[in-house]
Protein backbone atom coordinates (compact mmCIF):
# COMPACT_ATOMS: atom_id res chain seq x y z
CA UNK A 1 0.00 0.00 0.00
CA UNK A 2 1.37 3.22 -0.88
CA UNK A 3 1.71 6.02 1.82
CA UNK A 4 0.50 9.22 1.27
CA UNK A 5 3.49 11.80 0.38
CA UNK A 6 5.15 9.21 -1.28
CA UNK A 7 6.38 10.61 -4.96
CA UNK A 8 7.23 8.04 -7.76
CA UNK A 9 7.20 10.69 -10.16
CA UNK A 10 7.77 14.77 -11.06
CA UNK A 11 3.93 14.28 -11.67
CA UNK A 12 2.67 12.94 -8.62
CA UNK A 13 5.38 15.07 -6.78
CA UNK A 14 3.42 18.15 -7.99
CA UNK A 15 0.14 17.01 -7.09
CA UNK A 16 1.23 16.25 -3.88
CA UNK A 17 2.21 19.31 -3.48
CA UNK A 18 -0.93 20.64 -4.19
CA UNK A 19 -2.71 18.48 -1.79
CA UNK A 20 -0.95 19.63 1.34
CA UNK A 21 -1.53 23.12 0.05
CA UNK A 22 -5.19 22.47 -0.19
CA UNK A 23 -5.55 19.95 2.76
CA UNK A 24 -3.80 22.74 5.41
CA UNK A 25 -6.34 25.37 3.85
CA UNK A 26 -9.23 23.55 3.69
CA UNK A 27 -8.50 22.50 7.37
CA UNK A 28 -7.78 25.94 8.66
CA UNK A 29 -9.99 28.17 6.76
CA UNK A 30 -13.04 25.41 5.07
CA UNK A 31 -13.98 24.87 1.63
CA UNK A 32 -15.12 28.62 0.49
CA UNK A 33 -12.01 30.45 2.53
CA UNK A 34 -9.80 28.98 0.11
CA UNK A 35 -9.40 29.94 -3.24
CA UNK A 36 -6.71 28.68 -6.18
CA UNK A 37 -5.10 31.78 -6.10
CA UNK A 38 -4.18 30.91 -2.70
CA UNK A 39 -3.35 27.58 -3.50
CA UNK A 40 -1.26 28.24 -6.37
CA UNK A 41 1.03 30.88 -4.40
CA UNK A 42 1.38 28.86 -1.28
CA UNK A 43 2.24 25.13 -2.85
CA UNK A 44 4.62 26.98 -5.47
CA UNK A 45 2.74 25.28 -8.44
CA UNK A 46 1.63 27.69 -10.99
CA UNK A 47 -1.98 28.59 -11.57
CA UNK A 48 -1.71 26.81 -15.06
CA UNK A 49 -0.23 23.79 -13.89
CA UNK A 50 -2.94 22.95 -11.48
CA UNK A 51 -5.53 23.98 -13.39
CA UNK A 52 -3.62 21.34 -16.09
CA UNK A 53 -4.67 18.55 -13.42
CA UNK A 54 -7.46 19.63 -11.59
CA UNK A 55 -10.48 21.66 -13.32
CA UNK A 56 -11.58 23.25 -10.09
CA UNK A 57 -11.33 23.63 -6.41
CA UNK A 58 -14.62 20.96 -6.36
CA UNK A 59 -11.67 18.30 -8.35
CA UNK A 60 -9.50 19.16 -5.71
CA UNK A 61 -11.47 18.48 -2.86
CA UNK A 62 -12.94 15.41 -4.16
CA UNK A 63 -10.04 13.57 -4.80
CA UNK A 64 -8.85 14.46 -1.74
CA UNK A 65 -11.66 12.61 0.38
CA UNK A 66 -11.40 9.98 -2.25
CA UNK A 67 -7.56 9.25 -1.74
CA UNK A 68 -8.13 9.26 1.67
CA UNK A 69 -11.05 7.13 1.74
CA UNK A 70 -9.15 4.33 -0.45
CA UNK A 71 -5.89 4.79 1.76
CA UNK A 72 -7.79 3.52 4.38
CA UNK A 73 -10.04 1.40 2.76
CA UNK A 74 -6.50 -0.48 1.44
CA UNK A 75 -5.58 -0.29 5.24
CA UNK A 76 -8.47 -2.20 6.82
CA UNK A 77 -7.97 -4.90 4.20
CA UNK A 78 -4.29 -5.51 5.20
CA UNK A 79 -5.47 -5.59 8.24
CA UNK A 80 -7.79 -7.69 7.84
CA UNK A 81 -5.49 -10.18 5.91
CA UNK A 82 -3.20 -10.54 8.43
CA UNK A 83 -2.29 -13.63 9.73
CA UNK A 84 -2.86 -12.72 13.43
CA UNK A 85 -5.28 -13.23 16.39
CA UNK A 86 -8.46 -10.71 15.80
CA UNK A 87 -7.32 -8.80 18.88
CA UNK A 88 -3.77 -7.99 17.48
CA UNK A 89 -5.25 -7.04 14.80
CA UNK A 90 -7.36 -4.38 16.02
CA UNK A 91 -3.97 -3.15 17.92
CA UNK A 92 -2.47 -3.11 14.56
CA UNK A 93 -5.35 -0.76 13.01
CA UNK A 94 -5.12 1.89 15.95
CA UNK A 95 -1.67 1.85 15.63
CA UNK A 96 -1.32 2.55 11.83
CA UNK A 97 -4.20 5.30 12.42
CA UNK A 98 -2.03 6.77 15.10
CA UNK A 99 0.80 6.77 12.86
CA UNK A 100 -0.76 8.26 9.92
CA UNK A 101 -1.69 11.19 12.00
CA UNK A 102 1.97 12.16 13.01
CA UNK A 103 3.25 11.66 9.71
CA UNK A 104 0.02 13.94 8.00
CA UNK A 105 -1.28 15.90 10.26
CA UNK A 106 -2.83 18.64 7.69
CA UNK A 107 -4.36 15.60 6.05
CA UNK A 108 -5.70 14.77 9.48
CA UNK A 109 -7.25 17.76 10.10
CA UNK A 110 -8.87 18.16 6.57
CA UNK A 111 -10.52 14.99 7.14
CA UNK A 112 -11.71 15.94 10.39
CA UNK A 113 -12.93 19.29 8.49
CA UNK A 114 -15.18 17.26 6.62
CA UNK A 115 -17.59 16.69 9.69
CA UNK A 116 -18.16 20.30 9.91
CA UNK A 117 -18.89 21.60 6.28
CA UNK A 118 -19.98 17.94 4.63
CA UNK A 119 -23.72 19.38 5.04
CA UNK A 120 -22.50 22.41 3.08
CA UNK A 121 -21.52 20.65 0.38
CA UNK A 122 -23.94 18.09 -1.43
CA UNK A 123 -21.21 16.67 -3.70
CA UNK A 124 -19.39 15.09 -0.89
CA UNK A 125 -22.85 12.57 -0.11
CA UNK A 126 -21.84 9.80 -2.43
CA UNK A 127 -18.58 9.43 -0.19
CA UNK A 128 -21.03 8.55 2.30
CA UNK A 129 -21.10 4.89 0.48
CA UNK A 130 -17.20 4.44 1.03
CA UNK A 131 -17.27 5.64 4.71
CA UNK A 132 -20.02 3.15 5.11
CA UNK A 133 -18.00 0.15 3.45
CA UNK A 134 -14.96 0.91 5.37
CA UNK A 135 -17.10 0.52 8.29
CA UNK A 136 -18.78 -3.08 7.13
CA UNK A 137 -15.31 -3.95 6.76
CA UNK A 138 -14.35 -3.40 10.45
CA UNK A 139 -17.24 -5.15 11.54
CA UNK A 140 -17.14 -7.79 9.50
CA UNK A 141 -13.51 -8.31 11.53
CA UNK A 142 -15.19 -7.96 14.81
CA UNK A 143 -17.81 -10.79 13.69
CA UNK A 144 -14.87 -13.23 12.56
CA UNK A 145 -13.45 -12.64 15.92
CA UNK A 146 -16.88 -13.36 17.74
CA UNK A 147 -17.46 -16.45 15.54
CA UNK A 148 -14.02 -17.22 16.18
CA UNK A 149 -14.43 -16.96 20.18
CA UNK A 150 -11.75 -14.26 20.43
CA UNK A 151 -14.99 -12.06 21.60
CA UNK A 152 -17.97 -12.42 23.77
CA UNK A 153 -20.83 -14.12 21.43
CA UNK A 154 -23.22 -11.60 22.37
CA UNK A 155 -20.87 -8.85 21.46
CA UNK A 156 -22.55 -6.18 18.66
CA UNK A 157 -20.28 -5.96 15.63
CA UNK A 158 -21.67 -2.98 14.35
CA UNK A 159 -21.44 -0.97 17.77
CA UNK A 160 -18.24 -2.29 18.52
CA UNK A 161 -16.80 -0.20 15.12
CA UNK A 162 -18.43 2.59 15.75
CA UNK A 163 -17.33 2.67 19.17
CA UNK A 164 -13.52 1.76 17.82
CA UNK A 165 -14.08 4.50 15.53
CA UNK A 166 -15.28 6.91 18.42
CA UNK A 167 -11.77 6.09 20.37
CA UNK A 168 -9.55 6.61 17.25
CA UNK A 169 -11.13 9.80 16.56
CA UNK A 170 -11.19 11.03 20.30
CA UNK A 171 -7.30 10.79 20.93
CA UNK A 172 -6.64 11.47 17.41
CA UNK A 173 -8.06 14.61 17.88
CA UNK A 174 -5.92 15.55 21.22
CA UNK A 175 -2.90 14.92 19.45
CA UNK A 176 -3.74 17.28 16.78
CA UNK A 177 -4.43 20.38 19.43
CA UNK A 178 -1.38 18.75 21.82
CA UNK A 179 2.23 19.91 21.18
CA UNK A 180 3.05 16.87 22.30
CA UNK A 181 3.43 13.36 20.68
CA UNK A 182 0.17 11.69 22.42
CA UNK A 183 -0.10 8.70 20.05
CA UNK A 184 1.65 5.86 20.85
CA UNK A 185 2.01 1.92 20.47
CA UNK A 186 1.74 1.85 23.78
CA UNK A 187 -1.38 3.84 24.07
CA UNK A 188 -2.96 1.69 20.85
CA UNK A 189 -2.45 -1.56 23.01
CA UNK A 190 -3.59 -0.51 26.20
CA UNK A 191 -6.77 1.28 24.43
CA UNK A 192 -7.80 -2.32 22.48
CA UNK A 193 -7.02 -3.99 26.25
CA UNK A 194 -10.15 -2.14 27.80
CA UNK A 195 -12.24 -2.26 24.69
CA UNK A 196 -11.50 -5.89 24.83
CA UNK A 197 -11.44 -6.82 28.42
CA UNK A 198 -14.12 -4.37 29.46
CA UNK A 199 -14.69 -2.44 32.67
CA UNK A 200 -15.01 -5.67 35.08
CA UNK A 201 -11.55 -6.69 34.81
Amino acid sequence: MQDWGENPNCEQDTKTKIFQVAARLIAEKGYNGVSMREISEQSGVSKPTIYYYYKSKEEIYKELVNVGLNYVFEMLKEIEALDMPFKARLVQLMKKNFRLCLKHPDFTKFFFSLFTFADAMPFLRKFALKVEENGKILSAMIQKGIDAGEFGASANPVLAAEIIGGVLAHFIWRQLNSEKVILTDKLAEDVVEILFKGLNE
